[in-house]
């Protein structure tokens, strides 16, 4: 009985620093035009249910496999959701290819909640130290609805 309630007590643990490995994420992610609360939300489901789903999987190494498998193939489903194809101006033009740091920051945080269920948290620490590195460095500033449009160029 006291060997569950100890094992118990460590997969809350891990659930608890999974779910703050995702908010640090997903606090991060708090800026820009498509700033919004629910990107919270979303990195702080991902780790915590990445972790459970690995932790519910076992000790079992296949068992294990087969669920870090299956978390990598649904959170490229939510990575392919946060990006976006805008056509630009006109019908003229490339698209501009948006949230492809968001989606990269989902799928870390899905990567962050199978290495703590994985026991490893110096592993989670580093990655999470050197991402959050990454994503807080200069972020460009994009162009407003307010910003003057770009000289168009003369037909003459």
């Amino acid at each position: 009985m006291v060997v569950l309630l100890q094992q118990d007590a460590e997969q809350l643990l891990r659930l608890g620093l999974a779910a703050a490995c995702g908010a640090a994420v997903g606090l991060n992610r708090l800026h820009g035009r498509r700033a919004h609360r629910g990107r919270l939300r979303v990195h702080v489901l991902v780790a915590l249910s990445a972790c459970l789903l690995t932790l519910a999987a076992g000790p079992q190494a296949d068992a294990t496999s087969r669920a870090i498998q299956g978390v990598a193939a649904g959170v490229g489903f939510l990575g392919a959701g946060e990006i976006l194809l805008e056509p630009h101006h006109g019908k003229q033009g490339r698209p501009a290819v948006h949230g492809l740091t968001s989606a990269a920051a989902i799928w870390f945080t899905a990567a962050l909640g199978v290495t703590v269920a994985g026991s490893k948290p110096f592993l989670v620490i580093t990655a999470l130290a050197l991402a959050l590195l990454t994503l807080s460095g200069h972020h460009s500033k994009r162009s407003n609805s307010s910003d003057p449009a770009p000289p168009t160029p003369s037909r003459a």
